[in-house]
């Protein structure tokens, strides 16, 4: 009785707690709609404001009903599988008074589906067909065809205020041009928009009518997103204190393992995310969607250098894992031969990674009519008249960008130059600004692109079609930025969505085969994924990460002034 009555006199009331301050690297958030987000940056803000349709549960990692965050009490799903109806709370309401209803999660879809906004969420069409709200409490999703993706694409549904929304944008695609600042200001999480200071920090607010703050109040004053140019600053401002929690720069993990002994809550979990390098097979000087109206390919040109398979194949063999792992991410890499993480259920441990061969890279390059003509290391290999896509004479260069701010990948794109160069492959490195290299990226411009991908949680690997799936090949919207469209690929994984009964055995065997092909065909290079080691200050009270969900219960957090 003495320890609680303790603990209860140390309890500060609502919103009297210390703000929690988290790191931002690189650059500013993009913007505050869900709909139109394409960052991380920008989503961890949004998903402090706004609630999900569905949520998952923290001890079981799989989507429930009822999960703290989100609408949906429970649902039922028809006996045919094409037709899923939610439930929703009755409980919540906008930051503005107004209830959460159906019809704000009909109106985050009918902007995806409109066709006119730019948004990543196009893949959700790939399952889902309409969204209709036939009462405030219920709303009904009917998809094309039974799927056992189901689930994993309904979830980042965004819900948004209809009211709002419908008042200031007159058409969907007038929020497209819309300022940053525009939506966020109503909202329905455990935090309120408080302010952005460009270049600087977001700032959000504790907002106490939020229903499910785990200690029944949102205990600290607010939340703040603070920008900071790379990981390293990050954790030395961690180290002195300025921030709530951080994350181990890569090839420091060990260091921040060792803070245990110093009162520093420390916590590791497989990451689930992954390093890669997106190879455009396309003609970066024609982007083009991947599918007409009426669904037909669209002919993508080809890259004059990474439209050849063999080409992408040498890059692989001519890239020396070992000394990247050991020079830029402190042995704690590990090397992926798709893009399934080795936590999956459906991860392959017989699928090889690509060996270090210089001969083999060197050999394919030959094949595919890239030449030494003269025998000079420090000059790229040239094209012949046998080269499928480019012209006679083109040096074998292409040009690699990254995001500022990462240490280790800035490492990565030096090394690589190095290991590329060795084939006869001149790669031009490049860190740029974050938001720059989306729009590169999205609009199918580049060459190469480095970057981090996470995987959807809970996670199913049938979501590999949002990035390597024709009708995801969308310019300057879609995550298919590659250009790829294998139909032998797109039939297996269509297979193993449709599985009877979404049998797991059934799904491993076909999506096993899918990912093979990934493998041989390289649309992108799957780096290197790792265990991921976070800290706390000594002084947070209730900080409780379970798995990578670290924030589950931070409105609940005990932050000492």
């Amino acid at each position: 009785m003495l320890v609680t009555g303790a603990v209860a006199q140390d309890q500060p009331g609502p919103g009297e707690g210390g703000p929690i301050i988290l790191s931002n690297l690189g650059s500013d958030i993009a913007t505050l709609n869900p709909i139109l987000a394409q960052d991380g940056s920008s989503q961890a803000v949004i998903n402090r404001l706004y609630p999900t349709l569905i949520g998952a549960d923290v001890e079981t990692f799989n989507y429930a009903p009822g999960a703290p965050g989100s609408l949906a009490t429970s649902w039922s799903i028809s006996e045919d599988g094409l037709t899923y109806t939610f439930t929703l709370r009755d409980d919540w309401a906008w930051s503005d008074g107004t209830p959460i209803t159906s019809a704000d999660v009909k109106y985050g879809f009918d902007a995806v589906a409109s066709g006119e906004t730019n948004t990543a969420l196009t893949y959700i069409l790939d399952d889902v067909a309409a969204v209709e709200a036939p009462d405030p409490q219920t709303v009904v999703l009917t998809l094309h065809a039974p799927s056992c993706a189901a689930l994993t694409n309904i979830g980042p549904l965004p819900v948004v205020p209809a009211h709002q929304y419908a008042e200031l944008f007159p058409t969907f695609a007038a929020m497209n041009e819309a300022e940053l600042t525009a939506v966020g200001n109503v909202s329905a999480g455990a935090w309120t928009f408080g302010n952005v200071r460009p270049g600087e920090q977001v700032t959000l607010l504790a907002d106490q009518s939020y229903p499910d703050a785990t200690a029944g109040q949102v205990t600290p004053e607010g939340w703040i997103f603070k920008n900071v140019a790379d990981q390293t600053i990050s954790y030395e401002q961690f180290l002195a204190g300025q921030f709530t929690w951080d994350g181990a720069p890569e090839g420091r993990e060990d260091e921040m393992r060792a803070l245990a002994a110093q009162g520093y809550q420390v916590h590791e979990y497989p990451a689930a995310s992954l390093r890669f390098i997106a190879l455009n097979s396309a003609d970066p000087a024609n982007p083009q969607d991947g599918l007409d109206e009426s669904g037909n390919a669209i002919d993508q040109g080809h890259h004059p250098i990474l439209g050849d398979v063999r080409v992408r194949q040498a890059l692989m063999y001519a890239l020396n894992f070992a000394e990247l792992n050991e020079g830029a991410l402190g042995g704690e890499g590990v090397q992926l031969a798709s893009h399934v993480l080795p936590s999956s259920w459906a991860f392959d441990p017989e699928l090889a990674v690509y060996p270090f061969d210089l001969a083999m890279a060197n050999q394919l390059l030959d094949e595919a009519g890239f030449v030494d003509d003269d025998s000079d290391p420090a000059t790229p290999r040239i094209a012949t008249e046998d080269a499928l896509y480019a012209e006679p004479g083109t040096p074998l260069a292409i040009t690699l960008s990254t995001n500022s701010g990462n240490e280790a990948s800035e490492a990565i794109g030096v090394l690589l130059t190095s290991q590329w160069g060795a084939a006869g492959i001149d790669l031009n490195y490049q860190a740029i600004d974050f938001n720059v290299l989306v729009e590169q990226l999205t609009g199918q411009t580049f060459d190469a692109v480095m970057l981090f991908w996470g995987f959807g949680f809970p996670d199913d690997p049938n979501g590999a079609t949002v990035n390597f799936s024709p009708v995801n090949d969308v310019v300057a919207a879609g995550f298919n930025v590659t250009s790829y469209n294998n139909p032998e690929w797109t039939a297996l994984m269509d297979q193993a969505n449709t599985v009877p009964g979404c049998d797991e055995a059934q799904r491993i065997e076909l999506l096993q085969q899918a990912f093979a092909i990934l493998r041989e065909d390289v649309p992108w290079i799957w780096l290197n994924t790792s265990n991921v080691v976070v800290a706390a200050q000594p002084n947070v009270q209730g900080w409780d990460p379970r798995g990578q969900l670290v924030g589950w219960n931070e409105s609940s957090w005990i932050i000492p002034r």
